[in-house]
């Protein structure tokens, strides 16, 4: 039950006593959300459930809430649901990115201020949060967007089961802005394909180029291949993406130190080939630290 001011003589029906009796030992139905919502003063002592498969966020705001007020918050959805300060101070001993099945109680501790008490992660080491997972079949390109936020400095994407419809084709990405566009120049940097039945590497090298390289043969159905890039951001920006991938033929790609030099592609990415489609799995991990 919602926080409830109460009157001299009031009398409260039986269903309102259970209410109240759930809300006190922690329990109760929770507020369902499947889109980033906004708290609101109606929100004192209630519960907010969040589902949804792509991130989400539930933004606090100062003047709604008293000191003692609480609102519990779950996700039970695959993309991650972040806490966000909109004008009130948030604080946590462990983190604001609740996965999946993860959740907290936000406590006020002014008008102004509150502490989300994670459940899960407070005090917890370093390690990988998963963020989201999409799998695609027979697509020429692949849409990752508002993956990446100021809440992780890295991120580690893993890519598993891919194949093309042409074995030979490249294997590209690129940076996405939070509109949804994608930045297509001013990639630098090099990727280096090392190929078992050769001692000599290719060098791609990237120089104001389109879109990276990530290999120029992403392999076939009967070569199912994988990889893991490593990718770093700063505000407004990718700063770096390295990594490797391999197909059935034991063709290893690098591509340390390519950046879209200021182009504003920190909220997202897209893989693409060259020629043909596209079928596989990735998955984008945060790395907390």
């Amino acid at each position: 039950m919602a926080k409830q001011t109460f009157t001299t003589g009031q009398v409260l029906l039986a269903s309102q006593l259970t209410s109240l009796q759930q809300t006190a030992l922690g329990g109760g139905a929770a507020s369902a959300k499947v889109a980033s919502y906004t708290l609101v003063a109606a929100d004192a002592g209630t519960a907010i459930s969040m589902t949804n498969a792509s991130a989400t966020t539930i933004t606090v705001n100062q003047g709604l809430f008293a000191a003692g007020d609480t609102v519990a918050i779950q996700n039970l959805g695959a993309g991650v649901c972040t806490v966000t300060a909109g004008t009130a101070t948030v604080n946590t001993a462990g983190s604001l990115a609740l996965s999946q099945y993860e959740g907290g109680v936000l406590y006020f501790v002014s008008s102004s201020a509150a502490i989300l008490f994670d459940y899960t992660q407070a005090g917890a080491a370093a390690s990988l949060v998963k963020i989201a997972q999409t799998s695609f079949t027979a697509v020429s390109s692949q849409a990752f967007d508002n993956c990446f936020s100021a809440t992780y400095k890295h991120y580690i994407v893993t890519l598993d089961g891919f194949f093309g419809s042409t074995s030979s084709a490249d294997l590209l990405y690129q940076a996405r802005t939070s509109a949804g566009g994608t930045i297509s120049t001013n990639y630098y940097g090099g990727t280096l394909k090392l190929t078992y039945n050769s001692t000599t590497p290719t060098n791609i090298t990237h120089d104001a180029a389109s879109a990276i390289t990530i290999t120029q043969d992403v392999g076939d159905s009967a070569n199912l291949c994988g990889g893991i890039l490593f990718i770093t951001t700063t505000t407004g920006n990718v700063t770096s993406v390295s990594g490797f991938y391999t197909n059935g033929n034991s063709a290893i790609t690098n591509s340390p130190n390519v950046a879209t030099n200021g182009s504003g592609g920190n909220a997202g990415f897209l893989l693409s080939v060259s020629t043909g489609t596209l079928t596989g799995r990735a998955t984008v991990y945060g790395v907390a630290e």
